[in-house]
């Protein structure tokens, strides 16, 4: 079973810009709703929770020459390392502490996406930017946690 570590948790407040996430140390996942405190909270059934690697942010300043703020500086919620979210399949299961989330599809980047990071071209980041995954098991996930992935 592929295993590594929740390194970053990050939640966008109701009425931040877009893209924008606060990192915070602990995090509370709701099956069916999302990561609560969210903007995002309750808003979808399958892209309720961003999910990606430290290795999209290392990417990110080889590829720009300058690094972003971890978590949420790529507009996501969830920072692991370990395991590379981008090459799940779509239904896998992956556990960080108590919550278990499932890949639902791959998160698509767009020109606000682009802009926010000061990059060139939306078709730049196609592959980097993690996926969105539906919350199937509700808990508490603290920045340090082991991330599982479960279904091999």
């Amino acid at each position: 079973m592929a295993s590594g570590k929740v390194l970053g948790l990050a939640i966008g407040p109701e009425g931040a810009e877009a893209l924008s996430r606060d990192a915070v140390a602990t995090a509370s996942f709701v099956e069916g709703m999302g990561l609560q405190g969210d903007k995002k909270f309750g808003r979808s059934s399958g892209r309720q929770v961003n999910l990606l690697s430290k290795l999209s942010y290392d990417w990110f300043e080889r590829n720009f020459g300058r690094g972003l703020s971890m978590p949420g500086g790529l507009g996501e919620n969830v920072v692991i390392d370990g395991i590379d979210p981008n090459w799940l399949d779509l239904g896998q299961r992956i556990q960080l502490g108590e919550a278990i989330l499932q890949i639902t599809t791959p998160r698509a980047p767009c020109a606000g996406f682009t802009e926010r990071v000061d990059g060139n071209k939306v078709s730049h980041f196609v592959g980097h930017v993690g996926v969105m995954c539906a919350v199937v098991q509700g808990g508490t996930v603290r920045v340090g946690d082991t991330a599982t992935l479960l279904d091999e």
